[in-house]
């Protein structure tokens, strides 16, 4: 998803810090709240495991970004499952 700015202004662009780029891997997700902000913290489970997890990333968000992430999955969730086929529900 491309989003413009409001105000017409240049397009927006990213840049990503080389110690960043790369990324993390999740495959669980914890959602918490406050009145102020969501906080999402993306964990690493391992097999055999005692059940608890690393979290690899943590994003705080004010609650006017949550609709727009959402969004943004949503649209780009479809487009690959246009292109790849259906993501199978697990757990």
């Amino acid at each position: 998803m491309t989003e413009q700015p409001e105000d017409d202004g240049p397009p927006l662009s990213v840049s990503v810090d080389p110690e960043m780029r790369h990324g993390s891997y999740a495959n669980f997700l914890v959602v918490s709240h406050t009145a102020h902000e969501f906080t999402l913290d993306f964990c690493q489970s391992l097999p055999g495991s005692d059940g608890t997890m690393d979290v690899v990333a943590r994003l705080k968000v004010a609650p006017t970004m949550v609709g727009r992430i959402l969004e943004a999955l949503s649209e780009n969730l479809a487009v690959y499952e246009n292109r790849f086929g259906s993501v199978p529900h697990v757990g």
